[in-house]
């Protein structure tokens, strides 16, 4: 049917009817609060916690038995295995945490209390176990991954400042030991015979650093420091600062150690780089991937730096450092347990050496050093 419309104001419009035509179905608008999806992500998360099974587990922590007390060692184990269960309540079952808390407390148990070492090493997985004793300090960390390796726990050595603190005077020498966020008098000797002080002072103090392993800073009058400087007994190892004709006091000494201690990322490379060239100049350094798993494989010691940029290759699957990566991490494990260091380095450092370079020491290894690892698999010591 047709039917106009009349407007006084607007001219006449028509308007159809059809009673046949069906006008499309609307469906209604539903509102959806955002908190559904939030409680979807929350229902996500608690699926998680249903794991009933982990890959492997991490942990790093200062142990030092031989200078704690039973409170004291007590205390570090427990606080472990709180921080434990606190990581694995957020992703695994309570099955499972009790599980891994049980086989933790039992390792715990069966610890070297007598060893003179200053941290422990732990690698857990399903079926293995691994404890791996450290001569160095380390921050406590806890983590889980597919596959937990040294390479990733010893990302974690506590970089603390640590260095000898040489003075120079005209008849006088003092050195001071920086450790423990302290500096503490070592040696000092007086004489009129600069040659000599010089001679000795060296002495003592490759007595006391034979392996290098402390930054030498040297300052005083500046004659002297300079006349030191040139002579013999100088070294890559050594490193002037600021010189001050005054007599020192303890306020000067406390300046300058404020001084090194809130710079050390930048002399922390100084000191790496010096300790390379020294290394070079005797025949100690050893570089790139295939002659340092040789020289590992003989039971080489030192110190280890490998590259942040190699570290992460030999963690990643399809190239050719990755064939090897398996029994490197083997024989870093193995360098560790007997009283070795390792440390990650900042990329550039060792752009000449292939990304890895071990500095070789002398030390000979011992029966406690050898007894520092220890594997068990399905609850049976292999040693």
């Amino acid at each position: 049917m047709l039917a106009l419309q009349s407007n006084s104001k607007t001219n006449l419009l028509p308007v159809v009817r059809d009673d046949i035509f069906s006008p499309p179905l609307i469906k209604s608008l539903v509102y959806k609060p955002i908190l559904l999806t939030h409680e979807r992500k929350i229902t996500g998360r608690k699926a998680l916690k249903t794991r009933n099974q982990f890959s492997s587990m991490g942990l790093v922590i200062p142990f030092q038995p031989s200078m704690w007390d039973d409170n004291t060692i007590e205390a570090a184990l427990n606080n472990t295995l709180h921080k434990v269960k606190t990581r694995m309540k957020q992703n695994y079952s309570e099955e499972c945490t009790s599980k891994v808390l049980t086989r933790l407390q039992k390792l715990f148990n069966d610890l070297n209390f007598n060893t003179h070492r200053k941290s422990v090493m732990v690698i857990l997985t399903p079926t293995e176990e691994k404890i791996i004793y450290l001569s160095f300090p380390v921050r406590p960390v806890v983590f889980f991954s597919r596959s937990a390796s040294v390479i990733d726990l010893a990302a974690n050595i506590l970089q603390e400042a640590t260095f000898y603190y040489l003075i120079l005077n005209q008849k006088n020498v003092s050195l001071f030991d920086y450790s423990n966020n302290s500096p503490g008098k070592v040696y000092e000797k007086n004489g009129s015979n600069t040659d000599d002080l010089y001679k000795q002072t060296s002495a003592i103090i490759e007595l006391l650093n034979s392996e290098n392993e402390k930054p030498v800073f040297i300052t005083g009058n500046p004659k002297m420091v300079a006349r030191f400087c040139n002579s013999t007994f100088y070294t890559e190892n050594y490193f002037p600062l600021l010189n001050h004709k005054a007599p020192f006091s303890s306020e000067i000494i406390q300046s300058l150690v404020k001084e090194i201690t809130g710079h050390w990322k930048y002399w922390r490379s100084k000191i790496f780089a010096g300790k390379l060239l020294l290394a070079q100049k005797t025949g100690k350094l050893t570089s790139h991937t295939e002659a340092v798993v040789q020289v590992l494989r003989k039971s080489a010691d030192g110190l280890l730096l490998i590259d942040k940029r190699l570290k992460q290759q030999l963690q990643k699957p399809g190239n050719g450092i990755f064939q090897i990566a398996e029994e490197l991490t083997e024989l870093i494990e193995q360098f560790l347990a007997r009283g070795n260091r390792f440390e990650i380095m900042e990329n550039g450092l060792l752009k000449d050496f292939g990304g890895i370079v071990l500095l070789q020491s002398n030390r000979t290894d011992s029966m406690e050093q050898r007894l520092n690892i220890r594997y068990t698999k399905a609850g049976v010591s292999l040693f």
